[in-house]
């Protein structure tokens, strides 16, 4: 796959060396050059009961936070596009570890999201193509097993149309300042079937934990060789205006290696099923979506993509507003050996009123792998779910004014196993208050 991408980039430099040649030569060029600026700033404030389940005492936690970005976009002709994202996030009050993002280390501090060229051929090229180089958002099918988290990584994307029914994405980056290098190729037919392929090398002595390197963490444990692996994923996804849908199978394979005498092999997989409706009941626009999770795990041999969606740039998004689990890990700090979250889950929303809108979810989680005295799995066990992770409640209230405002109104309730008892530092559940503003121009 590296090889294939350099080829492509060595295409894309020759094709715009003629095309810039031919415009010299047979056409009188002017250039049309445009900005645009727009943001985009999040603030909201928060209260959590309960989030840390390794300890015995229940902490409350309140907090405000704030995302801004502002982004630069210059087009210079038809061919060549330029784009600039500057963020700031930061926290202001009580929190601990379990806040940590993948962002700046100080609050409200500037840093550069995005910063990339965009490049698009001539119309009579044999393959019509996009080149994108430099720092990046790369996200394919749902964001299981790569997204950018809204931080950007440093790299070239390459998209080809084949034919009408064919695309072709060609990706490669590095993480800052590690030695962990990501790469793959995307195939998109007709936009109803993905087929992705990404490596993840990881050689930075460190492991990646919710996404986030441990180098800085005590715990030696967290030492490696080197942890490298591949994913095969296959979607089936199609959006209709009743009906929508969306099937995902992911194969995980590769090596984790500790020590020269501790390793693990990945085999592991992951299902997820969405189903969506979109009408009216009462005369009131109405949407419904089921979903369904299944990651497999035996310890340490589970499916555990770095690059899984995991942050929004203001929060931990997930299942569960409060959870906000993927099949990996939670927001939510469960204690050691619980592998492979597994999420069954409702979701009703309705329009009440114009420009408001509410609606209510629930959540049941489970683990395929679990310490001693977890407790008994339960329903889960119809899928080969090993334990309990729980349940949860959203409820939501949103103002939307036009495109440029919205007010939300979040109350999450989880409630943990009954029957963890032995493995759960305490047992209180966890419920959140949280009210966010967004604004966007």
């Amino acid at each position: 796959m590296r090889y294939a991408f350099v080829i492509l980039m060595f295409l894309f430099a020759a094709s715009s060396l003629l095309a810039d040649q031919s415009d010299s030569v047979n056409v009188s060029v002017t250039p049309t050059i445009s900005l645009t600026l727009d943001y985009d700033l999040q603030f909201r404030t928060a209260y959590y009961s309960n989030i840390d389940y390794t300890s015995a005492e229940r902490k409350s936690t309140d907090l405000f936070s704030q995302y801004l970005n502002l982004n630069v976009i210059g087009k210079f002709d038809k061919r060549i596009e330029m784009s600039a994202k500057i963020a700031s996030y930061g926290f202001s009050g009580k929190y601990d570890n379990a806040f940590a993002m993948p962002y700046e280390d100080k609050d409200f501090a500037f840093f550069l999201e995005t910063a990339f060229l965009k490049f698009k051929n001539e119309k009579d090229f044999s393959f019509p193509y996009t080149i994108y180089i430099g720092k990046q958002e790369f996200h394919y099918g749902s964001g299981l097993i790569v997204d950018s988290d809204n931080t950007g990584l440093l790299g070239a994307e390459a998209t080809v149309d084949i034919s009408k029914f064919l695309t072709i994405d060609m990706f490669a980056s590095k993480v800052p300042n590690e030695n962990f290098n990501f790469y793959g190729v995307n195939f998109n037919f007709d936009s109803l079937i993905e087929f992705t392929i990404c490596q993840e090398r990881n050689n930075s002595g460190f492991l990646y934990k919710k996404g986030l390197s441990t180098k800085k963490s005590v715990d030696s444990s967290n030492k490696i060789e080197y942890d490298n692996k591949t994913f095969y994923d296959l979607r089936i996804a199609s959006e209709g205006k009743k009906y929508g849908y969306a099937v995902e199978a992911v194969q995980q394979k590769g090596r984790l290696s500790k020590d020269n005498s501790e390793k693990v092999d990945y085999d592991a997989y992951m299902f997820s099923l969405n189903g969506a409706w979109h009408g009216e009941i009462l005369k009131k626009d109405a949407d419904a979506n089921i979903l369904f999770t299944y990651s497999g795990a035996k310890g340490e041999n589970c499916f555990s993509p770095t690059f899984a969606k995991r942050y929004n740039g203001l929060q931990r998004v997930g299942y569960g507003t409060l959870f906000a689990a993927n099949t990996t890990d939670s927001f939510v700090v469960i204690p050691n050996g619980y592998y492979g979250i597994n999420t069954l889950g409702f979701s009703f929303g309705i329009c009440p009123f114009n420009a408001v809108s509410s609606g209510i979810s629930y959540f049941l989680f489970s683990a395929s792998d679990v310490p001693a005295d977890a407790g008994d799995a339960g329903f889960a066990k119809i899928y080969g779910a090993k334990a309990d992770l729980g349940k949860e409640f959203d409820f939501f209230v949103k103002y939307k004014y036009k495109h440029y405002f919205d007010v939300i109104f979040d109350f999450a309730f989880y409630t943990p196993p009954s029957k963890a008892d032995k493995v759960f530092a305490n047992m209180d559940s966890s419920y959140l208050f949280q009210l966010g503003i967004i604004s966007r121009f």
